[in-house]
């Protein structure tokens, strides 16, 4: 209890200090004080709600991936049967192109 009470004596002295050299009304830097502290509150209220709604549109982000995973499969197997389908085509095609260039 003694070593706290010579801490708290410390800082006060520390404090009085401080204020007196710098020449600053106890009242004004308490109240700035009061203030910076009701900012770094308030933005720090602001991350901790802008990381909940993070959290929550990388959970939906998730959900709709999850949706749409079986639509680009059934896309890339099109995709697939259609270049399947149209490679003798394309094949044709190019040996016409060779054949109008000689």
């Amino acid at each position: 209890m003694k070593n706290i009470l010579k801490i708290m004596g410390f800082s006060a002295a520390g404090l009085a200090t401080y204020l007196y050299v710098n020449k600053k009304n106890p009242k004004i830097f308490f109240k700035n004080l009061s203030d910076d502290a009701k900012e770094s509150f308030e933005r720090s209220k602001r991350v901790n709600d802008s990381r909940k709604s993070l959290q929550q549109n990388v959970q939906k982000l998730q959900q709709e991936i999850k949706k749409s995973t079986p639509v680009i499969e059934q896309l890339q197997k099109d995709i697939n049967d259609f270049q399947f389908k149209i490679s003798p085509r394309i094949s044709m095609i190019k040996d016409r192109v060779s054949h109008l260039q000689k």
